[in-house]
């Protein structure tokens, strides 16, 4: 039989891990936009708002809901970063990760032929160690393959959508 070390045991915890997320979003004003955290329930206190910039016709109170999706990459990023440098015993002193994205939309909303995408996605890693440039290495590869919204991104995943209309199913 052989015995697991508490660091081997810390990493295996994590093998196989599953779990869910909810939010609510609702219109506020204009498209000013509220978000509601319902699951997990330690930060379902907190309350977001998203908006649009005048361009938009938006109000620029928040940030634009792209905005929240780049930022979510960053902050997946930075988590599993300080997660997996942990495990491997790389000693981070400071991290940044900036995320750039472009956006794009074709064809036509009246001929019902809309199409967005994102143009390219680039992230970039900015660390500060001491660690050997290959472990470091190591550690950047786990961290971008360990984010849950970078590898959304690569790999995408199948999306249901249900629509109710004055909450009859359509």
């Amino acid at each position: 039989m052989t015995e697991t070390t508490p660091e081997a045991a810390k990493e295996y915890a994590w093998q196989g891990r599953q779990f869910s997320q909810e939010v609510v979003t609702i219109t506020d004003k204009g498209l000013r936009k509220q978000g509601i955290i319902v699951e997990p329930a330690e930060t379902s206190h907190y309350e977001v708002f998203a908006d649009e910039g005048p361009r938009m016709g938006g109000g620029n109170s928040a940030p634009r809901p792209l905005t929240y999706f780049l930022l979510s990459a960053g902050f997946c990023a930075l988590t599993q970063l300080h997660r997996y440098s942990e495990m491997m015993k790389v000693e981070l002193k400071e991290a940044k990760v900036t995320v750039r994205s472009g956006f794009r939309t074709d064809g036509s909303v009246l001929r019902g032929t809309v199409q967005a995408r994102a143009v390219g996605f680039e992230i970039e890693f900015d660390v500060q160690s001491d660690a050997p440039p290959e472990k470091v290495a190591a550690c950047i590869k786990a961290a971008d393959a360990g984010c849950f919204v970078m590898q959304t991104v690569r790999n995408p995943t199948d999306v249901n959508t249900t629509v109710r209309l004055n909450g009859q199913e359509i």
